[in-house]
């Protein structure tokens, strides 16, 4: 924890290096789900018409899961974004907290107006690394909604998978997945939320 306060691009790299470890939980999951969909569909088409109403959920999860994955990587291209900003945060304070210890000692004009630049730099930083930061957390929470939508849908899908005779273990099996699924995807938006959190409390 101590290196961690003296050394805060640490704490960069291992926010960055966890958010796209859970991106890849996430973007895994998405994909699983959109095959499952793909084999759910060919599943309720064999059933027929027992099966109908799960056939049109089937475009659902597929319709969702195909928006997560594009979200997943939209934000992994942020990821690396979010470092470079961080970094030029911490670099842009550790200048200006040099130019102000310089101050502190002498006083020069020259010094003065670079330390004047210095503090306009940290400030246009912060503005910059909160922006990416809320960007990121709207992108996240955007996944998050999906996946409820997701929990919903499996509810939904059991009910039809009950009625599809002897289709019904094979179905509800898919219902199984898709809430499982959606759980993982959820605990994973969750850790990288606290993970923001945190790189965000490092550089108040």
């Amino acid at each position: 924890m101590d290196s961690i306060k003296k050394h805060p691009e640490i704490k960069c790299f291992v926010t960055v290096a966890t958010i796209v470890a859970q991106l890849e939980v996430i973007l895994t999951e998405a994909k699983s789900l959109s095959l499952t969909s793909k084999n759910a569909r060919v599943v309720a088409i064999r059933a027929g018409e027992a099966a109908l109403g799960f056939k049109s959920i089937t475009n659902f999860i597929n319709e969702f899961s195909g928006r997560t994955i594009q979200t997943t990587e939209h934000i992994n291209l942020h990821a690396s974004q979010l470092f470079r900003l961080a970094l030029h945060h911490l670099r842009a304070s550790q200048f200006e907290q040099h130019l102000a210890n310089s101050l502190s000692l002498f006083e020069h004009p020259q010094s003065r107006a670079l330390h004047h630049k210095a503090t306009g730099q940290v400030k246009d930083a912060m503005t910059a690394l909160k922006h990416e930061l809320q960007n990121l957390q709207w992108q996240f929470e955007e996944i998050e909604q999906q996946m409820r939508a997701a929990e919903y849908i499996a509810v939904t899908s059991r009910v039809e998978a009950s009625q599809a005779g002897e289709f019904c273990a094979s179905l509800e099996s898919v219902s199984d997945y898709i809430s499982s699924a959606a759980m993982r995807i959820k605990g994973a938006i969750e850790t990288n939320l606290r993970t923001l959190d945190e790189l965000e409390r490092v550089f108040k």
